[in-house]
């Protein structure tokens, strides 16, 4: 077996740079998340407990195209005479590639490009590989920012991959190790969660895993009982495959059955030892995995056979290239319910993900119990449960291990946290991590110089601020610097009230924050007040705090600030005003995508018809998943084309008549159902 770095020529867009604007998480911490009353009290524990959306202290990565050149991405390569594993330190730690050498075939989907999308927490996510989700609800917070990846040796002298980070939100430690022996036909994936901090915090994992999807790929699992998505009750319900009631009649484990995009959850019993998945191929191919009990759910996403669905593969790859499906594990029944992990405490599993042939009659008989039943043997010769423990046993053994050589270099926040912990608490991060001094970096130096001083260092009003910052033990160190007035800034009023607005703290967040515009005005002030009055409900008071953030520099500083007021211009109708700001901005600002889909409805209104014929026109990057800001402005422009070449009246009755005539064109249409 082997670990090198290399470097991959692929066709894709990176991103270029993110969002500085504070995002601030939910104020419904947890989900109001309905069911149709099948679900059992089991399923029903902690079902949408902590899943309200959380960004802070991350930033948004908005910032990205579809003009697609080649790039070089960096990769790390683990492979032995069977397998080679292909993975991208930069984003994720994403296992972008599986090659089974013996027959030069993927193991997983691969995708053709680099292309990011709107579809992650943080917004920008690309298809295809397998992705380490930990944290948070949805792709998670490091699928596109670097991880820190070593090269380490098991007590054989055989080599192995680590990648390991410090995950700012939870403020936990967490690490992969991933080896694959020699003659070894499985990739072995050990994950390890470290909690050592005094309280339990809210956990998540889901490993995100897309293999190709054809017309008669079928997806089995170790039970038949699922969790599904129940469209009537705009929940959840409790089904056995293969038939379930969304689409009646029709065999869901060949996820090309379903119309619309959709998803379902298998529901492995307690006593479930090692629980499995696996899709079975016409040509007789099975790709499976197979875990550690502590992962013990699975699920199945698909884009479905509709034009939105199958836009949504296009989109994400090339036109008849990105055809996926998505086999996943989690620790909860769905990804909508939450749990805990207590106080110092470690969680870990091993995840093991193979490929075989099987007869393609067997797995594909019309009998699914009887077809799954099948694969569980093959699965099961392949891959015994005591062989899963064994394995999980040995890397166990070695998750203490220090880095040996180092890969490559994440974030400087890892290095942070210790050199926190060494000066304020006596002590250092876990074994098995290393946070070297060198990954410090312009992100961290307003917090190292906090610490070390005890003053947050002075920023120019003018500046973008280098990172935001929520952890209590942060929170804490600023408000002791702030009690000595030497120390009073308007930067370092500024974070206290973003620190304070994200725990819930409103009044007193509102109150450093005028506090910090006491001392200097500046823009970033102003739009978190912004903020704090679109939340009261109070538009007219956010529209004041925003046409200050304009004028206090005579600009916006980041054309986020821009969407922003547009947006909220939009929201109130005042669509002369929004088409007038529009006009007047820099053209760095005017020509992003969301900008001109949110100023589209302004046009709609005024008429502008080039502007909107040339926004039906272009192929826009930051589609949200099931968007449908732009279909629904297509039908009412072809509305309002109607009653003008009619002589008719703008109606209700006409937006369905051009609903009914005038499909949106397939470039835009990014429908889920």
């Amino acid at each position: 077996m082997n670990v090198y770095n290399s470097v991959m020529s692929i066709e894709g867009t990176g991103l270029d740079g993110d969002n500085p604007l504070p995002k601030f998480r939910s104020r419904q911490r947890h989900r109001e998340v309905p069911e149709n009353g099948s679900l059992s009290a089991e399923q029903k524990e902690k079902l949408g407990y902590e899943t309200g959306d959380r960004y802070l202290p991350y930033r948004i990565q908005d910032r990205y195209t579809r003009d697609k050149k080649v790039m070089q991405l960096k990769t790390v390569i683990l492979e032995n005479d069977i397998l080679q594993a292909v993975f991208l330190p930069e984003y994720g730690g994403r296992l972008y590639s599986l090659k089974d050498k013996r027959t030069d075939r993927e193991v997983l989907y691969k995708n053709p490009v680099f292309q990011p999308a709107n579809l992650a927490i943080l917004n920008a996510w690309f298809s295809g590989g397998i992705e380490w989700n930990i944290g948070q609800l949805g792709h998670t917070f490091t699928t596109c920012a670097p991880l820190h990846a070593a090269k380490l040796a098991d007590d054989e002298g055989n080599a192995f991959l680590r990648f390991y980070d410090y995950e700012r939100c939870k403020n936990v430690f967490w690490q992969l190790d991933i080896h694959l022996p020699a003659g070894s036909e499985h990739l072995q994936v050990y994950v390890r969660i470290i909690n050592d901090q005094a309280q339990s915090v809210p956990m998540y994992w889901w490993t995100n895993i897309a293999v190709d999807e054809t017309e008669h790929s079928r997806v089995f699992a170790s039970t038949s009982e699922v969790i599904y998505i129940d469209h009537a009750a705009k929940g959840f319900g409790s089904g056995e495959m293969p038939y379930l009631p969304t689409v009646p009649d029709a065999d869901v484990s060949y996820p090309m059955n379903f119309p619309f995009a959709n998803e379902y959850f298998f529901q492995s019993p307690e006593a479930c030892r090692s629980p499995w998945e696996a899709v079975s191929y016409e040509d007789g191919r099975l790709v499976y995995e197979r875990s550690t009990s502590l992962l013990r759910y699975r699920k199945m996403f698909c884009w479905g056979s509709h034009a939105g669905g199958r836009r949504w593969c296009d989109f994400l790859a090339k036109p008849g290239e990105g055809n996926y499906v998505e086999i996943q594990g989690g620790f909860a029944p769905t990804q909508l319910h939450g749990l805990d992990q207590p106080a110092n405490t470690e969680w870990d599993f091993t995840q093991i993900f193979g490929v075989t042939d099987v007869d393609a009659a067997k797995a594909g008989g019309n009998d699914w119990a009887a077809a799954r039943d099948y694969i569980e043997a093959q699965v099961e010769d392949k891959l015994h449960e005591d062989e899963v423990y064994r394995i999980h046993d040995k890397l166990q053994s070695l998750a203490d291990r220090q880095p040996e050589q180092q890969l490559h270099t994440g974030s400087g926040w890892g290095a942070l946290e210790r050199r926190r912990r060494e000066k304020a608490e006596g002590r250092t991060t876990p074994q098995g991590f290393v946070f070297a001094d060198a990954s410090l970096g312009a992100a961290q130096q307003p917090w190292l110089g906090l610490l070390e001083t005890g003053s947050l260092p002075a920023a120019a009003v003018d500046d973008i601020p280098a990172s935001w910052m929520v952890q209590e033990e942060w929170l804490e160190l600023l408000q002791a610097s702030l009690s000595a007035e030497a120390h009073a800034s308007w930067d370092a009023y500024m974070h206290l009230g973003v620190m304070l607005y994200e725990k819930g703290q409103e009044d007193q967040a509102v109150e450093a924050w005028e506090h910090s515009l006491m001392l200097q005005p500046s823009a970033w002030v102003y739009r978190n007040l912004a903020e704090v009055m679109k939340h009261r409900g109070d538009m007219d008071a956010a529209f004041a705090r925003l046409e200050q953030a304009y004028l206090v520099s005579g600009s916006f500083p980041d054309r986020a600030f821009a969407e922003e007021y547009l947006e909220l211009l939009i929201r109130n109708g005042q669509y002369v005003k929004a088409w007038d700001v529009y006009e007047s901005l820099p053209e760095s600002f005017s020509a992003s995508d969301r900008l001109q889909i949110i100023v589209g409805q302004a046009a709609l209104h005024l008429n502008k018809l080039d502007f909107l014929e040339k926004l039906f026109a272009t192929e826009f990057a930051v589609i949200r998943e099931g968007e449908l800001s732009i279909v629904d402005m297509w039908y009412q422009y072809n509305a309002r084309k109607l009653a003008a070449a009619e002589n008719r009246e703008l109606s209700e009755e006409l937006k369905a008549e051009a609903v009914k005539r005038f499909p949106p064109p397939q470039h835009i249409d990014f429908r889920m159902s």
